[in-house]
């Protein structure tokens, strides 16, 4: 067991592309922990528990200002959208979805740091590689993802448990085939149901991750590019693009953020329909 950020420094972009990683097994490159994706995710999860305590603290009648007013219009917005797309009460799922558009929202707001920022400070304590944006691992959209269609699963089964164990074995042939031709489309049902199922927290993940790490990447090839070039023009251009790039990512990050959980509050919605008969 080691740590990868002993290994030698690896120039250009690429060099910015690898994770400071805690390594189990050499030989199986999955047997490894991320550490600056553990250590950027529990920060912000800190800080968000620590900023709700203290604005617990300080909330008071009549008209909000400051940050009561700011998370009082993030509050709004999000219980707006999930009255909007779901169709029974659950008091669980509007705190779900505020809890995962502002992590999401806090991850993504990272990459408008200067490219080379908090990994320039890692150096500093002997830490080579350091990824500054959780959400450009794809290890943490995949663990939100999973864990979205583990509640979904959840409330199939308890809410109708019946129509879903029917789903996953006959629909959509129940009323296509005869009686006697049901257990030999069952396993084809299966697979294209699984199929069906497992799509959604690839697509959840695989959306998150592929938008932050081209927007990182983009970033990247904009400070070489033109902050590297030696001259003041392109030194004044690479600032100018890298700044401006800098406003359209984190909008990117916000749009991201309200995607994952308006899909989120989607999948529950579809959970919680009731059975047509």
């Amino acid at each position: 067991m080691n740590l990868t950020a002993t290994e030698p420094h690896e120039s250009g972009i690429s060099g910015h592309l690898h994770y400071w990683s805690y390594v189990i097994d050499e030989s199986n490159p999955f047997m490894q922990i991320h550490l600056d994706t553990m250590l950027l995710t529990l920060l912000i999860a800190s800080s968000l528990v620590i900023f709700s305590m203290w604005l617990g603290r300080r909330v008071t009648d009549g008209v909000p200002v400051g940050a009561q007013n700011f998370m009082e219009t993030i509050v709004g917005f999000v219980n707006t959208t999930v009255n909007d797309n779901f169709p029974v009460k659950n008091p669980f799922i509007a705190p779900l979805a505020l809890t995962i558009f502002v992590f999401i929202l806090m991850c993504n707001t990272l990459d408008v740091l200067p490219a080379f920022l908090l990994g320039n400070v890692a150096h500093m304590f002997g830490v080579e590689h350091f990824r500054p944006v959780p959400t450009n691992d794809l290890n943490l959209p995949a663990a939100m993802a999973v864990s979205v269609f583990l509640m979904v699963l959840y409330y199939e089964f308890k809410l109708k448990p019946v129509h879903f164990v029917k789903e996953l074995m006959f629909e959509p042939f129940t009323n296509l085939v005869p009686a006697v031709l049901k257990p030999v489309v069952l396993p084809i049902n299966l697979i294209l149901k699984l199929v069906e199922e497992l799509a959604k927290p690839l697509s959840l993940s695989f959306r998150l991750f592929g938008n932050m790490f081209a927007g990182e990447v983009i970033f990247l090839l904009i400070s070489f590019l033109l902050l590297g070039s030696g001259t003041f023009i392109g030194a004044a251009s690479g600032v100018l693009v890298g700044l401006a790039w800098s406003f359209f990512h984190l909008f990117i990050g916000l749009l991201q953020a309200f995607i994952f959980m308006i899909l989120t509050v989607v999948y529950l919605s579809i959970a919680h329909q009731p059975v047509e008969h």
